[in-house]
This record gives structure tokens, C-alpha cells and sequence, in this order.
């Protein structure tokens, strides 16, 4: 499980891509997500992939090792596609496959594809953020974007630290996971017998301790931090103070003409159903 996760997990680097700014880079995936969201046919798809493997290769990120952490996701992308396929039946969708009571639309196919790819893409673009940001830059960066809701009320460092902590868990909790799973086989526990709903039921008795020490370990973290004084953001400093530089403008740059590009193609493409 540890083995074909990504996400969560930093790849120190001096590419240009490390060296952003964490703003620029929180702002960009983020609008990346936008993007992705809002796109709506193949075409767009393929040159939002290609604009993804594209800034894979320019952090230096081994391909193979950024794609393997779609490998757990598979089976919930097929389930999640099969419901689709199943379950969509627009007005004026043309049925392609009937059998009894199951009838599967050309909207369907489209949808539960497009949807499957969007959550690959997705996955993706949050991996080569976490990939190349530190959790003291993600912090910082978090923090600083949303320093201008402080006027109204919002906490932003408490708030920020709490995302970044909680993407910082991923590994540890699959650590975690795999560990039970490991310990609950010991004990004569097959995960990999019986159909769907058998081995979905199996992983109760894997939940239950995992949460458990989610908690454990939450509570370890913040014996630890008000033994430090930690009080949150009111009156604290910076070692290191964001500023924006030469490369953090090109890459606004580059995001300003990819997205030009999205919208282009979403516009004269249009839905395939």
C-alpha cells in the first residue's frame, strides 16, 4: 500500500518548479482544479494530461513513480464507472446497449469516462503540488492566501496548518493501514476471499484500530505542540518572508496562455454528447 503512494509525500529538488513560490504554486494548482472541472471533452482532457506529464518531467519527477499512486484508486474509478454507465439516462440520450431492465446511454458512456479522467487528472495535479512543496512551504504559502479572510474572522494559520497536517497524514495513515492489514492476516484474516461485499465488510476490523490511532496520534501532536507554546498565528514572525520573483511571473504566464488554450478547445469541441 506505503509502495504506490504519492500523495503526501516530498521529493526535494532544485528544479524551477521546486524553487516557486508555494503561493504561486497553491494558486496554480488550485486554478489547474478549475480548470479541470470545468473541462468537458476529450480533446481538452488529452491537453490537460499532456500539460500534466509535461510539468512531471520538469520537476524531475519519475514518471512511472508519479503514475503508480493511481494504482489504489483503479478499483473505486471502475466502481464509480460503472455507476455511471448505469445509472445516466439524460433526455435525449441515444441507448447504445439494452438488456432487460439495464439500459446503457451514449450520455452514460461519455460521463462516466470524462468523470473517471477528471478524477486521474485531479489526483495528478495534487501529487506534483505535494510533490514539490514542503509542508513548512505549503503551510506559509496556505497561510499567506488566506491572510486577507483574517478581516473577516477567519482564522488563516490555524486553518492553513490544519490542511497541511491533514495532507501530511495521508502516509502515515496508510502506513498505518497496511501495518493492521499486515497484523490481521497473522491472525488468519483473508481480505482477498469471498466477492465485493465479503471483502468490503473484511475491512471493518481494519477501520476501527486505524481510526483509533488517528486519534492517538492527533492527540500526541497536540500534547506536542502546546508543550512548545504553540499559540497560533496572533504575534508570530517569519524566519522566511515570501516574495515573489522573475520565474514565479513566467509561470503565471504559462498558466494565463494553457488556460487560454482550455478554453478554446472546450468552446469549439463543445460535449461529445
Amino acid at each position: 500500500m506505503t509502495r504506490n503512494l504519492t500523495l503526501g509525500i516530498y521529493l526535494p529538488g532544485k528544479t524551477a518548479l521546486h524553487c516557486l513560490d508555494p503561493r504561486t504554486k497553491i494558486a496554480g494548482a488550485s486554478g489547474l482544479i478549475l480548470l479541470l472541472i470545468l473541462t468537458n471533452n476529450y480533446a481538452a482532457y488529452a491537453s490537460f494530461a499532456a500539460f500534466t506529464i509535461a510539468l512531471i518531467l520538469a520537476a524531475k519527477i519519475p514518471l512511472r513513480f508519479a503514475l503508480k499512486g493511481l494504482r489504489p484508486m483503479l478499483p473505486f474509478l471502475a466502481i464509480m464507472w460503472v455507476f455511471q454507465l448505469l445509472f445516466q439516462k439524460p433526455p435525449g440520450a441515444a441507448v447504445i446497449f439494452s438488456w432487460g431492465i439495464i439500459n446503457i446511454t451514449d450520455a452514460g458512456l461519455h460521463i462516466g469516462t470524462l468523470m473517471s479522467i477528471r478524477v486521474l487528472l485531479l489526483f495528478l495535479v495534487t501529487t506534483i503540488l505535494t510533490l514539490t512543496t514542503s509542508t513548512v512551504e505549503l503551510t506559509d504559502g496556505a497561510e499567506a492566501l488566506l491572510r486577507p479572510l483574517q478581516k473577516i474572522g477567519l482564522p488563516a494559520q490555524e486553518l492553513a496548518l490544519t490542511m497541511v497536517i491533514t495532507l501530511r497524514f495521508v502516509p502515515t495513515l496508510a502506513e498505518e493501514a497496511e501495518k493492521i492489514i499486515k497484523a490481521q492476516t497473522a491472525r488468519g484474516v483473508d481480505f482477498g476471499r469471498g466477492n465485493f461485499i465479503r471483502r468490503t465488510f473484511q475491512l471493518f476490523p481494519v477501520l476501527l484500530p486505524l481510526f483509533i490511532n488517528a486519534f492517538k496520534r492527533a492527540d500526541e501532536l497536540i500534547t506536542a505542540m502546546e508543550s512548545r507554546c504553540y499559540t497560533g498565528g496572533a504575534g508570530r514572525t517569519k524566519m522566511k518572508v515570501l516574495r515573489m520573483g522573475r520565474s514565479d511571473y513566467l509561470a503565471w504566464v504559462v498558466f494565463a496562455v494553457f488556460a487560454a488554450i482550455q478554453v478554446v478547445l472546450m468552446i469549439k469541441v463543445g460535449r461529445p454528447y
